[in-house]
């Protein structure tokens, strides 16, 4: 898994004699909650590439801790985007708990494809890449930090959303529905609200601070994810 800038040990920190040709984009931490349950918290940060012009590279890592009812799970996460239609070009994720899993996730011309390992055994599959593109992994924050940029400016548009660990697309609407009160950790904020649309019952919602993901949540799986304020600002 050292193909990207993941490393398991330490996967929030550059390393100290590294030069820095990045710049943060936005890092933070967010409280997770399934059905209304605190199941743990999820740091991360995502840098960009210097000098990229036209051709901008993210990569985003996260680690998140959370307990569900079949155990404690510890996830690290791992993407690499490119251009500015935040084209994904790596992903890798590591579960560990009661069913470890590894996906490993590249993209091959106009397509993804994901190699999986996990107790069922060895797994390939192969997604073609649409023009609008997103990676949302199951109970993780902070990935809407590209599919909201899809809409590019638009009001609305139409996109496809990859969902690794389900081996599984979807095909969505990505809406701008504007400014709204929000209330996180007791605070009330006029909040920006982006849905992103598929078939009837599978929703998501963000809510956008500038351009900084503030709360999401999923309907359909009880999900929320809240990101955590400090004297006023997010999380950093």
């Amino acid at each position: 898994m050292a193909a990207l800038v993941f490393l398991p040990s330490t996967p929030l920190e550059a390393p100290p004699s590294a030069p820095q040709s990045y710049e943060i984009a936005d890092g933070g931490t967010f409280t997770l909650y399934l059905q209304g349950v605190r199941i743990g918290e999820e740091r991360f940060v995502i840098r960009r590439e210097l000098g990229g012009g036209n051709r901008p590279v993210y990569r985003a890592q996260a680690e998140l801790n959370i307990k569900l009812d079949n155990g404690t799970q510890r996830i690290g996460v791992a993407l690499e985007t490119v251009g500015s239609e935040y084209r994904p070009r790596r992903y890798e994720a590591e579960i560990n708990g009661s069913e470890a899993t590894t996906i490993v996730g590249t993209l091959i011309r106009d397509r993804i494809r994901l190699d999986v390992r996990s107790p069922r055994g060895d797994e390939m599959k192969e997604f073609l890449l649409h023009e609008r593109t997103a990676i949302l992994e199951k109970h993780v924050a902070h990935q809407y930090f590209f599919a909201w940029r899809l809409l590019a400016g638009n009001r609305a548009v139409s996109a496809t959303v990859l969902i690794p660990r389900d081996r599984s697309q979807r095909s969505v609407t990505i809406e701008d529905r504007g400014e709204e009160p929000v209330q996180i950790d007791d605070r009330d904020l006029l909040l920006r609200h982006i849905a992103i649309g598929g078939e009837p019952g599978a929703s998501h919602h963000v809510w956008l601070d500038g351009d900084k993901v503030m709360k999401v949540v999923v309907p359909e799986t009880e999900f929320e994810a809240r990101r955590l304020i400090s004297n006023g600002q997010p999380s950093n």
